[in-house]
């Protein structure tokens, strides 16, 4: 691969002009430029890239924001955005930013030009970030949704119907008690995140509407609570017969932990996961039953609606939700009966 020096050294400048001239930054007289972007012509210097960006001041890049936290697996939606990037003659960059870097990048990312336009992950109900973009008017693409969301472009899985039909596919075979496990994020930077508050909303709606029975746990990403998420089940819901989880680590430990306290999967009680890693949950003996999201097919549709953005291609807003899909593994079956089990001591 080329390197910066070897262009400076082609044309007989210092690293920091070439820099220079590459980021248009500062400025370099018509002479010198001009042997730069002959030696970047001659060398092959990110050359589809760097001409196309020095010809129009677009850089040609979309930006990927997501916040800078543990436990967040996003390998599907970027692989997927990413691939249609480079099909449109783009490129895709991952910037992470912490919670108080927000005011302060998410606008220059524009302005300055790293990036003509952003997508924007781990979508919170109410988002600053989302108002820094405006504020900046600069365009963008939600993978996720605000409250608010009047001409803003989003894609977005569709947590309201995957929750209903997870009920619904339960109920089918007779669960008529129900815990459902989420992420606590109440002390992270993703504490208004959007969807464990959309899924806890649509399963107490359709709880309640059916005349089910149904628990609520909020579980942090610490491994003491995940632990004991098992035997607050058994002591706070004891009827409980089917487990609607979206909360990867406790997914697994649920599964792990149920035998050792004489609670058989899926005989005595049923697991099913929403928006886990297919992979892992395969992995598991017995597999676990997924609701598989749809991440491929929302990066793939976030980066194209952007690019359709840039591009200046006339449309109505972009607002795009899609369903889990299901996955059958092995954690699902008929009731035997409401159980009431003791409280573990």
């Amino acid at each position: 691969m080329v390197t910066m020096q070897q262009v400076a050294d082609h044309a007989r400048v210092s690293i920091s002009t070439v820099s220079f001239v590459v980021n248009d930054t500062k400025p370099v007289t018509p002479e010198t430029r001009e042997r730069v972007l002959q030696a970047i012509d001659a060398l092959g210097y990110r050359r589809n890239t760097m001409a196309r960006a020095l010809a129009s001041r677009r850089s040609h890049v979309l930006a990927l924001i997501y916040p800078l936290i543990e436990q967040r697996n996003h390998h599907a939606f970027v692989s997927a955005a990413a691939t249609a990037a480079r099909e449109h003659g783009y490129s895709l960059v991952l910037w992470p930013l912490h919670s108080d870097e927000v005011s302060t990048e998410i606008a220059s990312l524009i302005q300055a030009g790293s990036a003509d336009g952003v997508l924007l992950m781990e979508v919170q109900l109410e988002d600053e970030r989302v108002t820094r973009l405006r504020e900046a008017e600069a365009p963008f693409v939600l993978i996720g949704r605000t409250r608010e969301l009047d001409g803003i472009d989003y894609v977005d899985i569709d947590f309201e119907r995957s929750t209903e039909m997870a009920v619904n596919d339960l109920a089918r075979l007779g669960h008529r008690d129900f815990s459902l496990v989420l992420e606590d994020l109440s002390e992270t930077p993703l504490a208004g995140y959007a969807p464990p508050l959309r899924t806890e909303e649509t399963f107490r709606a359709v709880i309640a509407e059916r005349g089910f029975n149904g628990e609520v746990f909020r579980v942090p990403h610490r491994a003491p609570e995940i632990s004991a998420l098992t035997d607050r089940i058994l002591r706070e819901a004891p009827r409980t017969t089917a487990i609607i989880s979206m909360h990867d680590e406790a997914s697994l430990a649920l599964v792990s932990t149920l035998p050792h306290r004489g609670i058989r999967v899926p005989q005595d009680m049923s697991i099913v996961t929403i928006a886990m890693s297919t992979a892992i949950a395969e992995l598991m003996n017995p597999a676990l039953t997924s609701y598989e999201a749809p991440g491929w097919e929302l990066g793939r549709a976030a980066a194209e609606a952007l690019i359709a953005r840039l591009e200046g291609r006339d449309g109505p807003t972009v607002q795009t939700l899609l369903a889990c899909s299901l996955r059958e593994g092995q954690t699902v079956g008929a009731p035997r009966a409401s159980r009431s089990a003791t409280a573990p001591a």
